[in-house]
């Protein structure tokens, strides 16, 4: 994750939503597009503030750790012919009346 562009960017959405609330039309859509990239702003904000300390704690911790949070599935390989494949049933289409 780049912190110039997390700055940037919230950076951005702030002063947009400053700008239409203040010179925005007085509709509901409008105060609520401002509140909304005022609120995404200021947590963006956090987080690039943040940011250098989040790093630094995900490269302290061991890896088995970051294993049990992203734990990666195990697929059946479908390359082997001894693995039975899944039988899927089709429900019989419905009859139509000569009446």
């Amino acid at each position: 994750m780049n912190r110039n562009a997390l700055g940037i960017i919230a950076a951005v959405l702030l002063f947009l939503g400053g700008v239409t609330v203040i010179f925005g039309p007085g509709g509901g859509n409008a105060s609520g597009f401002a509140g909304g990239c005022i609120r995404v702003g200021l947590v963006l904000g956090a987080l690039w503030l943040a940011l250098p300390q989040i790093l630094s704690t995900v490269a302290r911790l061991p890896r088995w750790a970051i294993g049990w949070f992203f734990k990666k599935e195990n697929q059946p390989n479908d390359s082997s012919p001894t693995t039975p494949r899944p039988v899927i049933k089709q429900p019989r289409p419905r009859r139509r009346s000569n009446s």
